[in-house]
């Protein structure tokens, strides 16, 4: 059931993700062609331009703590199977922490953002800031499923079956 939902969340963080970076990309050329070309500065630019990319990374991050694409320390070899999948358990328990932080006081973070404005669209900076329990709520969901196949894996004593198709990297 898990991995059904969090195969609709990840195709709909993609999705969203890949919008933002093709207009994260339009409005930079945007940008630079008008000032270039046109002697033209354009404000809101910067703004939508950040906007567009802070939800890009968090996004693509959340999908990647999913895939496990992010970058791991491997300190024992791989044939002590047993133990890098304790390691990987204890990590998993870890990033629950960030995880947290990401979720609780970052909702509240966002929520002050009400009262903050950004300089040239005058938009509620909440819409920045929501980036971060989004991508949170998101990565706790990734994170349940990913331990879930780490415990199992553990029970079984094999290395974890990894996240993502070759097509990925």
């Amino acid at each position: 059931m898990l991995k059904r939902v969090n195969d609709v969340v990840e195709a709909v963080l993609l999705n969203v993700a890949a919008i933002l970076f093709v207009l994260f990309i339009a409005i930079v050329f945007l940008q630079v062609m008008a000032r270039n070309y046109l002697n033209l500065s354009l404000l809101w630019t910067d703004e939508v331009a950040l906007l567009c990319f802070v939800w890009t990374v968090l996004l693509g991050a959340a999908v990647a703590v999913r895939k496990r694409l992010h970058y791991v320390v491997e300190i024992l070899p791989a044939s002590f199977v047993r133990a890098n999948l304790a390691l990987q358990l204890f990590a998993g328990l870890a990033c629950l922490v960030l995880i947290y932080v990401m979720i609780v006081p970052g909702y509240t973070f966002a929520d002050m953002g009400w009262r903050r404005y950004s300089i040239s669209l005058r938009m509620p900076l909440y819409y920045l800031f929501l980036s971060f329990p989004v991508a949170g709520i998101a990565m706790a969901l990734f994170t349940v499923e990913v331990f879930l196949d780490d415990v199992r894996s553990f029970r079984r004593g094999e290395a974890p079956v990894p996240h993502y198709d070759e097509g990925d990297l």
